[in-house]
């Protein structure tokens, strides 16, 4: 009978161990190589919200004061109004004006006036040389409209002149009273264009 060789334990159990090893390395899945996922779009951020226009500073001036509203303008006639007068004025250069009505319009005011004229010194004279007009009580000036016959109202001596004079523009309403001036600036004396000033009152007790 031929010897039987043994092995030694510990060679034996070597060489399990390694089969083992080796078992369990053909059993483990390879690790997997991660697919790289498509390249993602870019991400763009949300355009930031446009803040509402912001109100104008409130500068350190403050603003302006509203200006101060005119005074009302006084009330005028919305129709004519005819008033009967009585009033006589008389410049020693030898000039007489009477005032005999009045009309109280919307646009012009008229005077019935009958205007005479005596001097042994001229032949003649004019009541409209320089500027005449009515003055309201506010200082408000009415000039003369001046008839295209007759532009400086000439009244040859010994002759009365009668007619109606107008004057441009419209007496206040609650007026009392106005004043003619013939001839502003020139003396009463004066024979070419005698100064004449005439308070006529609107309003019985003006």
């Amino acid at each position: 009978m031929k010897p039987t060789h043994a092995f030694p334990l510990a060679a034996l159990v070597l060489a399990a161990g390694l089969l083992a090893a080796c078992s369990d390395q053909d059993s483990t899945p390879a690790a997997s190589t991660p697919t790289p996922s498509p390249a993602a779009a870019p991400m763009t951020s949300p355009a930031p919200a446009v803040p509402p226009a912001a109100a104008p500073a409130a500068s350190g001036a403050s603003a302006p004061a509203p200006a101060p509203s005119a005074a009302p303008a006084a009330a005028t006639p919305t129709s004519a109004r005819q008033l009967p007068l009585s009033v006589q004025g008389v410049a020693s250069a030898g000039l007489t004006v009477r005032v005999k009505g009045v009309e109280l319009g919307p646009d012009a005011t008229v005077l019935d006036v009958s205007a005479s004229f005596a001097s042994p010194l001229t032949n003649w004279t004019q009541m409209a040389s320089g500027d005449t007009y009515l003055q309201d009580e506010a200082g408000n000036k009415l000039m003369l409209k001046r008839p295209e016959d007759n532009r400086y109202l000439k009244i040859k001596t010994g002759d009365t002149m009668e007619g109606r004079l107008v004057f441009l523009g419209a007496v206040p309403a609650d007026a009392r009273q106005v004043k003619l001036v013939i001839n502003e600036g020139s003396p009463p004396d004066d024979t070419n264009s005698p100064g004449l000033e005439m308070v006529l009152p609107l309003k019985a007790g003006g």
